[in-house]
């Protein structure tokens, strides 16, 4: 069986909405705080939780009225269909908060759509409305990621399942390294190119249901033997 696992900022959604939320709800130091986690001086998890801490003061209300101003990918709609009508399983994963993933998702009609992510909830702490993320899916052994996406992709797809992942950014190199088929856009491309993971280029998911299609007419889709070889590896150590 082929199983599908996309990246939602930047992939799904047109825009990184967790950049765009907190530059705009912590400015200029929101910068500052990702740098360090650019440089390796800081993870995933101490990042989110920065930025989370840094913004001084916003309800829920006010949060879902932000959010509801960005838009998905204008071909993820047909893309869903796509999966739906082949019988392949379709799950979303994000490094990025389950508040705005969750609303966009149901604005678009896909509330039934699978997701795992970081957990945002609204605290009150000293008068004001804070942020605090928790981390329910996360690797002790790992500080790359505050969501695992590797640990869905292999506990959630069988031996013989064909991975598809489809991605755009940091939180989606390691993924790619376990998965047959890979979709690629945005500094995702230099990654593979520099790790020699094979990728297919993509715009939106057009592209990717064009080239799916093209694969899935094929009697045998053969799987990546460097990704089944990584599979194999952690499942060894375990």
């Amino acid at each position: 069986m082929m199983r599908i696992y996309s990246d939602f900022d930047g992939t799904i959604a047109v825009h990184d909405i967790g950049n765009k939320l907190f530059q705009k709800y912590v400015g200029p130091k929101a910068l500052e705080i990702v740098k360090h986690y650019l440089n390796g001086t800081m993870t995933a998890r101490e990042c989110l939780t920065q930025e989370c801490a840094a913004v001084p003061s916003v309800t829920a209300k006010e949060l879902e009225s932000f959010v509801h101003q960005f838009s998905l990918d204008p071909s993820f709609g047909a893309f869903v269909e796509f999966c739906r009508h082949r019988n392949i399983p379709l799950v979303v994963l994000s490094d990025g908060l389950d508040f705005y993933v969750e609303r966009l998702l149901k604005k678009h009609g896909h509330q039934g759509l699978p997701f795992y992510s970081n957990h945002l909830e609204f605290v009150q702490q000293g008068g004001v409305t804070k942020m605090v993320p928790s981390f329910p899916y996360t690797d002790a052994e790992c500080p790359l990621c505050g969501n695992c996406k590797r640990n869905h992709l292999l506990t959630l797809s069988g031996d013989d399942d064909i991975i598809v992942y489809i991605g755009d950014g940091i939180s989606d190199r390691c993924p790619v390294r376990f998965a047959d088929i890979v979709f690629a856009k945005g500094s995702l491309i230099r990654y593979c190119q520099d790790q020699n993971v094979t990728y297919h280029e993509f715009r939106d998911f057009t592209d990717v249901m064009s080239r799916l299609e093209l694969l899935l007419k094929r009697k045998r889709i053969r799987k990546r033997r460097e990704a089944e070889m990584a599979r194999r590896e952690v499942f060894a150590q375990g």
